[in-house]
């Protein structure tokens, strides 16, 4: 895997094909897509490691950017119609142009200040749940201030754990910057370590039961996908239908294959 700084005006698509040909990878794919002149951290997996990208799409986001008011107001009332509204869970309509079906859903502000205000434009820092339009974000402040509003610029510095400051940008690039996918997801899933035996069970799509379960690092939900380690080795995603402080006490199946890698 990469962490790469992916560099304005060009997609997402077209930086992760290019990494997978200076790397010359089979394949690569990224997680959480960035507007083509939206810079920032873009998190890249190479060859199987692809097939880890359900983990690493749900992680939380971090941003900062540049706005612009078509008419001015007061930075207090942009912080005050911000604590009022778009802050915690908040409902998003996607824009037209985005790739996912345009129904209403809701997402969570954990953060959103202004940091600096100068005239009609205003500095902000965000962070969010995945899947949050900040584009959408900021034209919805403006509405609600009825002075209308729209993002100038943006970039994400940070993804889960990942910050900008570990990024490398695409033309210092090598093969030193790979980061072994084992790395990258025991900071982001919780980690089931599973028996020999039932390395053989998951790769026959076969459910396995709590004896199958050597030890878990970390806590998760049931229904949510994690990674399953067979010695250092991460080997599939797996689909508990427990809770990790319950899921030892069953005597049926408790883990569901959803991925083998």
């Amino acid at each position: 895997m990469i962490i790469l700084d992916k560099p304005a005006g060009k997609t997402s698509f077209q930086v992760c094909d290019a990494v997978r040909k200076k790397l010359k990878a089979r394949k690569a794919g990224h997680a959480g897509t960035l507007d083509p002149n939206v810079t920032g951290i873009l998190l890249i997996a190479l060859n199987r490691a692809t097939k880890l990208m359900p983990l690493l799409e749900r992680l939380n986001k971090e941003y900062e950017g540049r706005a612009h008011l078509h008419k001015d107001t007061t930075i207090k009332k942009i912080k005050s119609t911000i604590k009022k509204k778009f802050l915690g869970k908040i409902k998003q309509l996607p824009p037209r142009k985005s790739r996912v079906k345009r129904q209403e859903r809701e997402r969570t502000i954990y953060e959103f200040k202004i940091t600096k205000k100068k005239d009609r434009n205003f500095n902000f820092k965000v962070k969010c749940e995945a899947g949050t339009y900040i584009r959408k974000l900021i034209h919805d402040l403006g509405q609600e201030l009825k002075v209308g509003a729209q993002m100038t610029q943006l970039r994400r510095i940070r993804q889960g754990p990942f910050s900008i400051r570990q990024a490398t940008k695409i033309e210092k690039l090598t093969k030193k910057n790979i980061i072994p996918a084992e790395k990258l997801i025991s900071k982001v899933s919780a980690i089931i370590s599973i028996t020999k035996n039932a390395k053989e069970k998951l790769r026959q799509g076969k459910f396995l039961e709590a004896k199958d379960i050597k030890r878990i690092k970390g806590k998760f939900e049931k229904e949510k996908v994690v990674a399953a380690f067979s010695g250092k080795d991460v080997i599939a995603l797996v689909k508990p239908f427990f809770n990790s402080s319950k899921i030892r006490k069953q005597k049926d199946k408790v883990l569901k294959p959803k991925r083998i890698i």
